[in-house]
């Protein structure tokens, strides 16, 4: 990449190197990772396509576009990911909020606002980055939030990006096992919620190569994808009268999980994505 290209050039030879490297979305993956690079939108690049850019920025763009050639996903490189209309912080260390999650915290909003519980109490069990909890924190000022996980590293993560949106005071995050945490301080909350691991062991092999660069205990669901939803829905005795479980779940899985929570949970709702896709279930606690 010479130093005296300008943004279009450099967007076409990134374009068609992508292309080479079977990248699926070339011409976004190029356009987003310099546009975050210049500080810009992407639709600003379009009216600043003659503007040259600097040695340093090619040299930039050109490491950026290594990692991408090497199927790092894009929000891993510019390290963050837009998940409710809120920018959050991502590293290698966490999942990637993905848009079929934002069905799982609206559905959440919509029971606390018609349920009118006082100061609700929800727990989002295998937090990560965090986007559950301050989403849910940010869309309902009255709840309070604890964030779970087992990695110090992503809570790391989930506290700075608490502090981002400014809801330190009403999430707290904090390290255990599934509901271990909840269960030994004897709360009762009135929200359970969680994006757990649900992908088959066996299947984990066959992601696609960014998949892979995510955490693999984030993804890995057991033998059949559904051991962090016997573990949660075990532990979910904790709900207070009239409370909800909810979970977001994978293809082809939302009968088995309706079927196990069938026991202690009543009014159990499977709710699809956009794709159509069976993608939440959840319950009333009897």
């Amino acid at each position: 990449m010479s130093k005296s290209l300008n943004i279009k050039e450099i967007l076409e030879r990134t374009i068609k190197h992508f292309e080479k490297y079977g990248i699926q979305n070339p011409r976004l993956d190029a356009e987003v990772l310099l546009a975050d690079l210049l500080g810009l939108e992407r639709i600003q690049l379009y009216v600043r396509f003659d503007q040259p850019l600097t040695k340093s920025e090619i040299d930039k763009y050109r490491e950026r576009v290594i990692l991408r050639s090497k199927r790092v996903p894009v929000q891993y490189i510019v390290g963050h990911q837009e998940f409710m209309s809120l920018d959050f912080k991502v590293n290698k260390n966490v999942l990637i909020p993905r848009p079929e999650t934002e069905h799982l915290v609206q559905a959440v909003i919509k029971f606390l606002n018609e349920a009118k519980f006082k100061d609700p109490l929800i727990v989002d069990v295998g937090t990560g980055s965090g986007a559950i909890a301050i989403s849910l924190a940010h869309n309902l000022p009255e709840a309070r939030v604890i964030g779970i996980d087992i990695f110090p590293q992503a809570l790391e993560v989930a506290k700075e990006n608490g502090k981002r949106h400014r809801v330190e005071k009403r999430v707290k995050f904090i390290k255990g096992s599934f509901l271990d945490p909840i269960i030994k301080a004897n709360l009762h909350p009135q929200v359970i919620v969680s994006n757990p691991p649900y992908i088959k062991r066996s299947d984990l092999k066959n992601l696609q190569p960014e998949v892979k660069f995510e955490p693999r205990v984030a993804l890995d669901g057991g033998e059949d994808g559904l051991d962090a939803y016997r573990q949660i829905i075990s532990g979910a005795e904790v709900l207070s009268s009239g409370g909800l479980l909810a979970f977001e779940v994978g293809i082809g899985q939302s009968e088995e999980v309706a079927t196990m929570m069938e026991k202690s949970f009543d009014k159990i709702t499977v709710l699809k994505d956009l794709a159509g896709i069976d993608r939440v279930v959840m319950g009333i606690k009897k």
